[in-house]
Protein backbone atom coordinates (compact mmCIF):
# COMPACT_ATOMS: atom_id res chain seq x y z
CA UNK A 1 0.00 0.00 0.00
CA UNK A 2 1.40 3.30 -1.07
CA UNK A 3 2.69 5.39 2.04
CA UNK A 4 -0.30 8.16 2.26
CA UNK A 5 1.58 11.81 1.66
CA UNK A 6 1.16 14.84 3.08
CA UNK A 7 -0.30 18.14 0.52
CA UNK A 8 2.30 20.79 1.33
CA UNK A 9 1.04 24.08 1.54
CA UNK A 10 3.15 27.10 1.09
CA UNK A 11 4.01 29.17 4.36
CA UNK A 12 7.92 30.43 4.50
CA UNK A 13 8.92 31.29 1.34
CA UNK A 14 9.97 34.76 0.39
CA UNK A 15 7.38 36.55 -1.53
CA UNK A 16 8.66 39.54 -3.88
CA UNK A 17 7.00 42.58 -5.55
CA UNK A 18 7.61 44.11 -8.74
CA UNK A 19 5.53 47.08 -10.94
CA UNK A 20 5.20 45.24 -14.04
CA UNK A 21 3.21 48.45 -15.60
CA UNK A 22 1.58 51.28 -14.94
CA UNK A 23 0.43 50.43 -11.68
CA UNK A 24 0.07 46.83 -11.86
CA UNK A 25 2.56 44.91 -9.66
CA UNK A 26 3.03 41.28 -9.46
CA UNK A 27 3.64 39.37 -5.64
CA UNK A 28 5.16 36.11 -6.27
CA UNK A 29 6.28 33.67 -4.18
CA UNK A 30 8.19 30.36 -5.76
CA UNK A 31 7.66 27.61 -3.90
CA UNK A 32 10.07 24.52 -3.87
CA UNK A 33 7.26 21.56 -3.26
CA UNK A 34 5.45 22.28 -7.24
CA UNK A 35 8.72 23.96 -8.62
CA UNK A 36 6.56 27.33 -9.50
CA UNK A 37 5.56 30.70 -8.24
CA UNK A 38 1.97 31.84 -6.94
CA UNK A 39 1.62 35.06 -8.54
CA UNK A 40 -1.04 37.55 -6.98
CA UNK A 41 -1.87 41.25 -9.31
CA UNK A 42 -2.48 44.47 -7.21
CA UNK A 43 -3.77 47.17 -9.27
CA UNK A 44 -2.86 50.71 -8.14
CA UNK A 45 -6.04 52.46 -8.99
CA UNK A 46 -8.35 54.84 -7.82
CA UNK A 47 -10.43 51.86 -6.82
CA UNK A 48 -7.40 49.16 -6.14
CA UNK A 49 -7.79 45.91 -6.80
CA UNK A 50 -5.97 42.10 -5.83
CA UNK A 51 -6.37 39.30 -8.51
CA UNK A 52 -5.58 35.60 -6.87
CA UNK A 53 -4.50 36.24 -2.90
CA UNK A 54 -2.54 32.61 -2.83
CA UNK A 55 -3.03 29.83 -0.42
CA UNK A 56 -3.74 30.65 3.22
CA UNK A 57 -0.34 29.72 3.96
CA UNK A 58 1.41 33.02 2.28
CA UNK A 59 -1.52 35.80 3.09
CA UNK A 60 1.06 37.65 5.35
CA UNK A 61 3.64 38.05 3.47
CA UNK A 62 1.25 39.06 0.46
CA UNK A 63 -0.99 41.49 2.88
CA UNK A 64 2.84 42.87 3.68
CA UNK A 65 3.66 43.62 -0.09
CA UNK A 66 0.34 44.69 -0.61
CA UNK A 67 0.70 47.41 2.14
CA UNK A 68 3.98 48.46 0.59
CA UNK A 69 1.78 49.91 -2.51
CA UNK A 70 -1.18 51.49 -0.41
CA UNK A 71 -2.86 51.37 2.77
CA UNK A 72 -4.72 48.09 2.98
CA UNK A 73 -8.14 49.66 3.76
CA UNK A 74 -7.65 51.23 0.70
CA UNK A 75 -8.17 47.93 -1.36
CA UNK A 76 -11.76 47.71 -2.93
CA UNK A 77 -11.92 44.69 -4.77
CA UNK A 78 -10.61 41.12 -4.71
CA UNK A 79 -10.83 38.90 -7.90
CA UNK A 80 -10.32 35.03 -8.69
CA UNK A 81 -10.41 33.75 -11.62
CA UNK A 82 -11.59 30.36 -10.76
CA UNK A 83 -12.56 28.65 -7.26
CA UNK A 84 -8.92 26.78 -6.21
CA UNK A 85 -7.09 28.06 -2.68
CA UNK A 86 -4.01 29.24 -4.90
CA UNK A 87 -6.41 31.78 -6.30
CA UNK A 88 -8.21 32.59 -3.06
CA UNK A 89 -7.41 30.89 -0.20
CA UNK A 90 -6.33 34.00 1.74
CA UNK A 91 -9.22 35.01 2.37
CA UNK A 92 -8.79 36.91 5.38
CA UNK A 93 -8.42 39.94 2.72
CA UNK A 94 -11.84 40.67 2.58
CA UNK A 95 -11.76 41.80 6.11
CA UNK A 96 -10.25 45.33 4.29
CA UNK A 97 -12.88 47.35 5.54
CA UNK A 98 -13.77 47.80 1.76
CA UNK A 99 -12.98 44.88 0.26
CA UNK A 100 -15.46 43.29 -1.97
CA UNK A 101 -15.37 40.27 -3.44
CA UNK A 102 -15.35 39.33 -7.41
CA UNK A 103 -16.03 36.23 -9.09
CA UNK A 104 -17.70 34.92 -12.17
CA UNK A 105 -20.76 34.43 -12.43
CA UNK A 106 -20.77 30.60 -12.62
CA UNK A 107 -18.83 30.88 -9.19
CA UNK A 108 -21.17 32.54 -7.47
CA UNK A 109 -23.62 30.19 -8.48
CA UNK A 110 -21.62 27.10 -8.13
CA UNK A 111 -18.91 27.63 -5.42
CA UNK A 112 -20.11 30.32 -3.64
CA UNK A 113 -23.98 29.16 -2.78
CA UNK A 114 -24.58 27.41 0.08
CA UNK A 115 -21.35 27.04 1.76
CA UNK A 116 -20.86 28.47 5.40
CA UNK A 117 -19.03 31.80 6.24
CA UNK A 118 -19.05 32.67 2.21
CA UNK A 119 -19.54 36.20 1.87
CA UNK A 120 -22.81 36.70 0.19
CA UNK A 121 -22.57 40.18 -0.99
CA UNK A 122 -19.64 39.57 -3.46
CA UNK A 123 -20.24 40.71 -7.20
CA UNK A 124 -20.10 38.39 -9.95
CA UNK A 125 -19.29 39.04 -14.01
CA UNK A 126 -20.52 37.44 -16.79
CA UNK A 127 -19.07 37.57 -20.63
CA UNK A 128 -17.50 41.20 -21.94
CA UNK A 129 -19.07 43.22 -18.74
CA UNK A 130 -16.64 45.72 -17.06
CA UNK A 131 -15.51 46.80 -14.06
CA UNK A 132 -14.11 50.38 -13.74
CA UNK A 133 -11.69 51.19 -11.25
CA UNK A 134 -10.84 54.52 -12.02
CA UNK A 135 -8.08 54.89 -15.29
CA UNK A 136 -8.85 51.21 -15.44
CA UNK A 137 -11.13 49.05 -17.42
CA UNK A 138 -11.36 45.54 -16.78
CA UNK A 139 -13.05 43.38 -19.33
CA UNK A 140 -14.21 39.87 -18.14
CA UNK A 141 -14.07 36.58 -20.41
CA UNK A 142 -15.65 33.45 -19.50
CA UNK A 143 -13.32 30.45 -20.30
CA UNK A 144 -15.14 27.90 -19.35
CA UNK A 145 -13.16 24.28 -18.80
CA UNK A 146 -9.93 26.11 -19.46
CA UNK A 147 -8.90 24.18 -16.16
CA UNK A 148 -12.04 24.36 -14.14
CA UNK A 149 -15.76 25.43 -15.13
CA UNK A 150 -16.34 28.55 -13.69
CA UNK A 151 -12.97 29.64 -14.78
CA UNK A 152 -12.74 33.32 -16.44
CA UNK A 153 -9.75 36.03 -17.72
CA UNK A 154 -9.91 39.47 -17.48
CA UNK A 155 -8.74 41.77 -20.01
CA UNK A 156 -7.36 45.61 -19.07
CA UNK A 157 -8.51 47.37 -21.98
CA UNK A 158 -6.06 50.49 -21.61
CA UNK A 159 -2.89 48.95 -21.27
CA UNK A 160 -3.44 45.41 -23.50
CA UNK A 161 -3.16 43.60 -20.11
CA UNK A 162 -4.53 39.71 -20.19
CA UNK A 163 -4.86 38.15 -16.74
CA UNK A 164 -4.70 34.52 -17.85
CA UNK A 165 -5.17 32.59 -14.84
CA UNK A 166 -3.67 29.02 -15.86
CA UNK A 167 -3.31 29.64 -19.10
CA UNK A 168 0.30 30.44 -20.35
CA UNK A 169 1.97 29.25 -17.18
CA UNK A 170 5.89 27.48 -16.63
CA UNK A 171 7.77 26.17 -13.77
CA UNK A 172 10.47 27.53 -12.16
CA UNK A 173 11.52 31.13 -10.06
CA UNK A 174 11.84 33.42 -13.58
CA UNK A 175 12.06 36.81 -13.24
CA UNK A 176 8.75 39.03 -13.28
CA UNK A 177 8.60 39.29 -16.97
CA UNK A 178 10.26 37.30 -19.89
CA UNK A 179 10.94 38.15 -23.53
CA UNK A 180 11.96 33.51 -23.55
CA UNK A 181 9.91 31.55 -25.34
CA UNK A 182 9.14 29.29 -22.66
CA UNK A 183 6.28 27.51 -24.10
CA UNK A 184 8.21 23.93 -23.91
CA UNK A 185 8.20 24.10 -20.24
CA UNK A 186 4.33 25.12 -20.25
CA UNK A 187 3.61 22.03 -22.10
CA UNK A 188 5.94 19.62 -19.88
CA UNK A 189 4.22 21.27 -16.78
CA UNK A 190 1.04 20.91 -18.50
CA UNK A 191 1.02 17.02 -19.16
CA UNK A 192 2.64 16.43 -16.27
CA UNK A 193 -0.79 17.88 -13.98
CA UNK A 194 -3.32 16.49 -15.81
CA UNK A 195 -5.00 20.04 -15.58
CA UNK A 196 -6.31 20.84 -18.61
CA UNK A 197 -9.31 17.48 -19.86
CA UNK A 198 -9.31 18.04 -23.48
CA UNK A 199 -7.18 20.45 -25.86
CA UNK A 200 -10.90 22.11 -27.57
CA UNK A 201 -11.84 24.35 -25.02
CA UNK A 202 -8.40 25.60 -24.49
CA UNK A 203 -7.80 25.82 -27.97
CA UNK A 204 -10.89 27.96 -28.35
CA UNK A 205 -10.27 30.29 -26.06
CA UNK A 206 -6.55 30.84 -27.30
CA UNK A 207 -7.90 31.77 -30.82
CA UNK A 208 -10.24 34.39 -28.86
CA UNK A 209 -7.20 35.54 -27.12
CA UNK A 210 -4.45 36.18 -29.97
CA UNK A 211 -7.28 38.44 -31.25
CA UNK A 212 -6.86 40.73 -28.26
CA UNK A 213 -3.13 40.99 -29.11
CA UNK A 214 -2.36 41.66 -25.29
CA UNK A 215 1.19 43.90 -24.67
CA UNK A 216 1.45 41.81 -21.75
CA UNK A 217 0.27 38.34 -20.33
CA UNK A 218 0.14 37.93 -16.41
CA UNK A 219 -0.51 34.23 -15.81
CA UNK A 220 -0.93 32.48 -12.33
CA UNK A 221 2.37 30.93 -12.18
CA UNK A 222 5.68 31.73 -13.57
CA UNK A 223 7.11 35.09 -15.38
CA UNK A 224 4.76 37.47 -16.62
CA UNK A 225 4.75 37.23 -20.97
CA UNK A 226 5.91 40.09 -22.82
CA UNK A 227 3.51 40.60 -25.91
CA UNK A 228 6.12 40.46 -28.14
CA UNK A 229 6.50 36.83 -27.69
CA UNK A 230 3.41 35.93 -27.26
CA UNK A 231 2.15 34.28 -30.64
CA UNK A 232 5.19 31.60 -29.20
CA UNK A 233 2.72 30.76 -26.58
CA UNK A 234 -0.08 30.40 -28.73
CA UNK A 235 1.40 28.41 -31.35
CA UNK A 236 1.91 26.03 -28.93
CA UNK A 237 -1.16 25.73 -27.51
CA UNK A 238 -2.16 25.51 -31.04
CA UNK A 239 -0.38 23.12 -32.51
CA UNK A 240 0.71 20.26 -29.40
CA UNK A 241 -1.17 17.88 -27.20
CA UNK A 242 -1.09 18.46 -23.76
CA UNK A 243 -4.52 17.11 -21.70
CA UNK A 244 -5.03 14.86 -20.02
CA UNK A 245 -3.40 11.70 -20.61
CA UNK A 246 -3.65 8.96 -17.02
CA UNK A 247 -1.05 11.73 -15.05
CA UNK A 248 -2.47 13.57 -12.34
CA UNK A 249 0.28 15.82 -10.47
CA UNK A 250 2.73 13.38 -11.49
CA UNK A 251 0.34 10.21 -10.73
CA UNK A 252 -0.22 7.48 -13.22
CA UNK A 253 -4.27 6.92 -12.86
CA UNK A 254 -5.66 3.58 -14.36
CA UNK A 255 -8.54 4.27 -16.23
CA UNK A 256 -11.00 1.35 -17.99
CA UNK A 257 -13.11 2.60 -20.73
Amino acid sequence: MREISKISIPKDIEVEIAEIHDGIYRIAGFDNTFGITFNQFLIDDEKPMLIHTGPIGMYNKIEEKVKEVIPLEKLTYISFLHFESDEWGGMQFLDSANAKLVCSDLSSKLNLTGWYNIPVDHISFWENEILKTGKKSFRFIMTPHVHHWDSMMIFEENTKSLFSSDLFIQPGNNKPVTTENLSESMLTLYRGAGIFANEAPVRKTTERLQNLSPKMVFPMHGSCIDGSVFSKYTDTIMNNTFAYEGILLGQRVETVI
